[in-house]
């Protein structure tokens, strides 16, 4: 399954947006979501490492089910000019 597939079959909570980018060390998922003029947000970086120790496929459903229990139990605010909080997922 393709990763935005994945990323359209969870369901998050309404007004959330998922996007993901590659960088150095991994694929970052960004969460976001704005109420009012309110930015709220959250990084998790799924590092090369972790997918070679546990597999593409479930470290990512990991990821996302992740991203979902933070957008339930309310993200925090993304003040202008920060940058997201940020957890890692990494290989023991």
């Amino acid at each position: 399954m393709d990763l935005q597939t994945q990323i359209d079959q969870t369901l998050f909570p309404e007004g959330v947006q998922v996007t993901t980018y590659e960088e150095m060390e991994g694929r970052i998922f960004r969460i976001r979501q704005r109420k009012a003029e309110v930015r709220h947000g959250l990084e998790i970086l799924l590092t090369d490492e972790a997918v070679q120790m546990y597999g593409e496929g479930p470290m990512v459903a990991t990821v996302l089910q992740q991203l979902k229990r933070h957008a339930e139990q309310g993200l925090p605010v993304v003040e202008a000019g920060q940058e997201y909080e940020r957890l890692t997922f990494v290989g023991d």
